[in-house]
C-alpha cells in the first residue's frame, strides 16, 4: 500500500495483526508522504509549425508521484554532428526546468522543412521523470535551385534548354520553372575569348516565361526542357538560368549555363 499514491498525504487506517495467528489486534491511523519523480507526460502534439520554430503542447502526467510539478525539462536530438566533431547523434537540453507549469513550449532557431525529435519530462523536487519522445516538423520552404541548365538543341532560330529538378523541393511539390535568358548582343566566341567583345554592363536579362512541372508526359521527369526564341539576328552570346517555384516561394537562380553563340 505504501506504493499506492492515492493513499498519500491524507490520514489512512491500517490494520495491525498478530504475526503468529494472523488475528487483527489493533488499528493504526497513519498519514505519510513518499515522493519520487513524476510520471510521463501525456498526449504531446505539434500545435504550430513555422519555418524556424515549432510550438508543442502536451497534458501533464497522470500522477506527480508525491510532489507537485515544478516545470518541464525539454531536450531535442541533434542528428548532425557539430562542425569539426566526429560524434554521432546527441541529446541537447534546451531547458532544465521551464519557469511555468503551463504545458507548452516554443523551440526556435530551427531549419525549415526538417523533422526533429523532442524529449519532454515533467520535473518535481525529486527531479525529472521519464521522458516522452516524439517528432515534429518545421514548415516547408522554397526549393533548392535546379541544376545548371544546358542547350540541348539549336534549330530554326530557337534553342532548346534542358535542366534537372532541384535536389529538394522544400517540402512542397514544384509547381513550375521560370526561365531567364542573359544575352550579350555582339558577343562572339572570338571577341569574348580575347576580351574584345561587349562587357557585363552591356548584358541584358529577359524573362522567357514559365514551364509547368507537369507539362511533361512523365509523372516525375528527371529532365525538363523548353524551347526559347526567336533569337537575335546578329551575333549574340546567350546564357540561361532556371528558377524553381512552389507554394512557399521561388528558389535561388541556378548556375548560369555555358555560353551559346549565334
Amino acid at each position: 500500500p505504501l506504493h499506492e499514491f492515492e493513499f498519500q498525504r491524507r490520514s489512512t487506517t491500517w490494520g495491525v495483526s498478530d504475526v503468529v495467528d494472523g488475528h487483527q489486534v489493533a488499528e493504526m491511523r497513519l498519514r505519510y508522504h513518499v515522493s519520487t519523480t513524476p510520471g510521463r507526460i501525456q498526449l504531446p502534439k505539434l500545435a504550430d509549425s513555422k519555418r524556424t520554430e515549432v510550438t508543442v503542447k502536451w497534458e501533464p502526467p497522470e500522477s506527480d508521484h508525491g510532489a507537485p510539478i515544478l516545470g518541464y525539462k525539454v531536450a531535442f536530438l541533434l542528428e548532425k554532428p557539430r562542425p569539426g566533431s566526429n560524434e554521432g547523434p546527441s541529446w541537447i537540453t534546451l531547458c532544465e526546468c521551464t519557469k511555468s507549469t503551463n504545458p507548452v513550449y516554443v523551440v526556435a532557431n530551427l531549419a525549415g522543412n526538417n523533422t526533429y525529435t523532442l524529449d519532454i519530462a515533467a520535473v518535481n523536487k525529486v527531479g525529472p521523470g521519464d521522458g516522452c519522445e516524439f517528432q515534429v516538423s518545421t514548415a516547408p520552404v522554397e526549393p533548392d535551385p535546379p541544376s545548371k541548365p544546358w542547350v540541348d538543341e539549336a534549330r530554326d532560330g530557337c534553342l532548346n534548354i534542358a535542366w534537372k529538378p532541384p535536389a529538394s523541393d522544400g517540402g512542397l511539390p514544384i509547381l513550375a520553372y521560370r526561365i531567364r535568358m542573359r544575352k550579350l548582343v555582339g558577343g562572339t566566341t572570338f571577341n569574348q575569348w580575347h576580351g574584345m567583345g561587349p562587357g557585363e554592363k552591356q548584358a541584358t536579362w529577359v524573362d522567357m516565361g514559365s514551364v509547368g512541372s507537369r507539362m511533361c508526359e512523365e509523372e516525375d521527369p528527371s529532365v525538363y526542357n523548353a524551347w526559347v526564341g526567336p533569337l537575335e539576328a546578329t551575333s549574340c552570346e546567350y546564357r540561361f538560368q532556371i528558377i524553381a517555384l512552389n507554394k512557399a516561394g521561388e528558389s535561388k537562380g541556378s548556375e548560369l549555363s555555358d555560353a551559346q553563340y549565334t
